[in-house]
This record gives structure tokens, C-alpha cells and sequence, in this order.
């Protein structure tokens, strides 16, 4: 579930409205953009069903957008760069499409991660700070990783084990759901922004054309080694914590 927890207000006619007509623009200009392009029917599905999965957990979790009533321009701008994923994601299989891209192709990735910035900095500014916007923003990131290990895996000599790069915050999720004793908040951390930077940074680097085997390798390693100790770093302290408040 991408807003767990109690729904924090009532959803006004008016939110509904702008988040389900948000949706379906941005479907239908994902949908143009494919079509343009000729695209495979197969990529039409990888990255069309997607996108309407996000956008039913993002209309399904607006009740979280509490106290406010407008969808928001930093909404808006998360939901392109969901969009954006989920067109990357339909290269997923597709190497030799992915490689005629060229450059295209990771200057797209850096794109989407520059806009990350900015839906932040739109919510604060515009006040429409929220547990949703953050919460999508949070798992926008985690699919973006997710599907540049993919990418990363199959165009270059890294190999299918960068895919645990991405893998890993779903595994860790996965874990919490499991073991629900240990699920509570983290503290905010430098660290971990820095990691998400640095690993994105670093994998959307390895996708740049002509960069030897060696250099995509050595990428693809940092950036799974930095969000490995980073996750187990935090696997640590909540179960630290667990252990802690179970003997007081």
C-alpha cells in the first residue's frame, strides 16, 4: 500500500477531481508519446499498467493529502516524473532500443531525477506540505532506482546483480511487513538522502554510451554497495531499538 496508516481527512469533490484529471491527462500524453514512437505493444504495457497502478494508490491515498484541498503543483510535477519511470520502464527487455536511444536515454534518468528537487521545494513553497506528497515522492524514487538497475543489468557488463540494488528497499519493506515489531519511524538522516543521490547519480552514469565495461561495473558497484550498508545501517538500529524497548 503506497499510504499506509489512518487517512488523515475526508477527500473533497475538488482534489478528486484534480488528481483523477491529472491522471488521466498525463495517460493520455504518455499514451500520444507512444503512439508517436511506434512503440512495441509490449512496451505500451510496461509502461502504461504502471502507471495505472500509481495512479490508482495515488487517488486511493488522498484522504493523506490532509488539511488540504488542491492537488498542487509539486503533485503534479511528481506524478510527471512517475510518468517518466514508467516510459523508462517500457525499455525494460528492449536493448537494442534502449542502446539507440543514446544519450537520450540517461539524460532522460537525470531529468527525472533533477525534477526531484523540485516537487519539494514547489509543497513548501506553495504550503502544501504533506504525508502524501512526500510519500509518493518517496516511492517515485524507489521505482526509479528499481527500474535503472534493470536497465543497467541488461545494457551493460554489471551483470543482473546490480538488480539488488533496487531490489533492496522493496526487500526491506518487505521485511517490516513481516516482522511488524520492528516497523516504526526512522530518523531523519543525511546519510540516507546523500546514498540515494550518489546511487542515482552513479547508475544513471553507467547507462552513458560508450562508457567501458569496467567504469558501468565499477558504478553499478558503488551504487549497490553505498545502499546496502545504508539499508543495513537502518535494519541495525530498528533492531537495536526492538531489543532496547523490549527489556525496559
Amino acid at each position: 500500500m503506497m499510504f499506509p496508516g489512518e487517512a488523515g481527512t475526508a477527500i473533497t469533490p475538488r482534489l478528486r477531481r484534480d488528481a483523477v484529471l491529472a491522471v488521466a491527462l498525463t495517460a493520455a500524453a504518455m499514451l500520444a508519446l507512444l503512439i508517436g514512437q511506434m512503440a512495441h505493444p509490449l512496451q505500451f504495457a510496461q509502461s502504461l499498467l504502471p502507471f495505472a497502478l500509481i495512479g490508482g494508490f495515488l487517488i486511493r491515498g488522498l484522504s493523506h493529502h490532509a488539511p488540504h484541498t488542491r492537488f498542487g503543483a509539486a503533485n503534479l510535477v511528481t506524478l510527471l516524473r512517475a510518468a517518466g519511470v514508467c516510459l523508462l520502464a517500457g525499455l525494460i527487455g528492449r536493448v537494442e532500443e534502449a542502446a539507440n536511444l543514446g544519450w537520450l536515454l540517461p539524460l532522460t534518468a537525470l531529468a527525472i531525477l533533477a525534477l526531484d528537487g523540485l516537487d519539494g521545494w514547489l509543497a513548501r513553497r506553495l504550503g502544501l506540505v504533506s504525508a502524501f506528497g512526500a510519500r509518493f515522492d518517496m516511492e517515485v524514487d524507489g521505482f526509479l532506482i528499481l527500474v535503472l538497475c534493470l536497465l543497467v543489468a541488461e545494457g551493460t557488463a554489471a551483470g543482473p546483480w546490480v538488480v539488488l540494488c533496487g531490489a533492496l528497499r522493496y526487500l526491506f519493506l518487505a521485511w517490516l511487513t513481516l516482522m511488524p515489531r520492528y516497523d516504526r519511524p526512522l530518523p531523519p538522516s543525511l546519510r540516507r538522502k546523500s546514498v540515494f543521490v550518489v546511487q542515482a547519480i552513479a547508475l544513471v552514469a553507467a547507462l552513458v554510451p560508450g562508457l567501458p565495461d569496467f567504469a558501468a561495473t565499477a558504478l553499478a558497484a558503488l551504487a549497490t554497495g553505498l545502499v546496502t550498508a545504508s539499508f543495513a545501517i537502518d535494519s541495525l538500529f530498528l533492531y537495536r531499538t526492538e531489543r532496547k524497548e523490549r527489556t525496559l
